[in-house]
């Protein structure tokens, strides 16, 4: 499914994403919280809700659970009183998930569109990827994204939302849930900008 990876080289690159996710959010001063960012109508503290939220959601699909649950899990307060535990908690409880014998090729009921274990898996790195470079820009932190990681997500960006409604790579997309790209990226465009072009971010 995806270019020149095996299950393990997956798996290291959501470990990748998730510490490059936490180094920023350790760097979230109480002001902050309450901060816009580049993702429309989300303050710092909705955007590391939904990417707790997210985890959350991925492991109890992987468990079996149906997309109806999506809803119910979107509307709960996730985050609590330590947002960098409850994001620390959801993540080891979702890789473990995608760590499962047989995870990567279950089909899962996922509410854009069937996908088996393995494209959840590029959804959630790709998810990470990006809401990095939104809480880094919001709390005006480091925006440099890991070069490999970023090669990596934009080479599968294709196969990651291959059939997923909606999506950034979908020509019916709303710009509910995923941005839609901008016209037309820069033409010095660098890879990170690049791939965060066709997540709809202008850096």
């Amino acid at each position: 499914m995806f270019e020149h990876d095996d299950d393990e080289a997956l798996f290291g690159h959501l470990r990748t994403a998730n510490a490059g996710l936490l180094d920023r959010l350790r760097r979230v001063r109480h002001e902050h919280w309450a901060q816009p960012t580049p993702c429309a109508e989300w303050t710092v503290r909705q955007l590391v809700s939904h990417l707790v939220q997210a985890n959350l959601i991925y492991a109890l699909l992987l468990r079996g659970g149906r997309k109806e649950q999506f809803i119910t899990i979107r509307e709960q307060d996730t985050l609590g009183d330590d947002p960098l535990a409850a994001f620390e908690r959801a993540a080891a409880e979702c890789s473990a998930e995608f760590r499962a014998e047989g995870a990567l090729d279950r089909a899962v009921d996922y509410p854009f569109g069937p996908v088996v274990g393995r494209q959840l898996l590029g959804l959630l790195i790709a998810d990470v990827v990006v809401h990095t470079w939104d809480l880094a820009r919001a709390i005006e932190g480091d925006e440099r994204l890991d070069p490999e990681l970023v090669s990596w997500t934009h080479a599968n960006i294709e196969a990651i939302f291959d059939g997923v409604s909606d999506g950034p790579t979908a020509t019916d997309n709303s710009g509910n849930y995923f941005a839609y790209p901008p016209s037309a990226p820069p033409r010095s465009a660098d890879p990170q900008n690049l791939l965060l072009h066709l997540m709809g971010r202008t850096s």
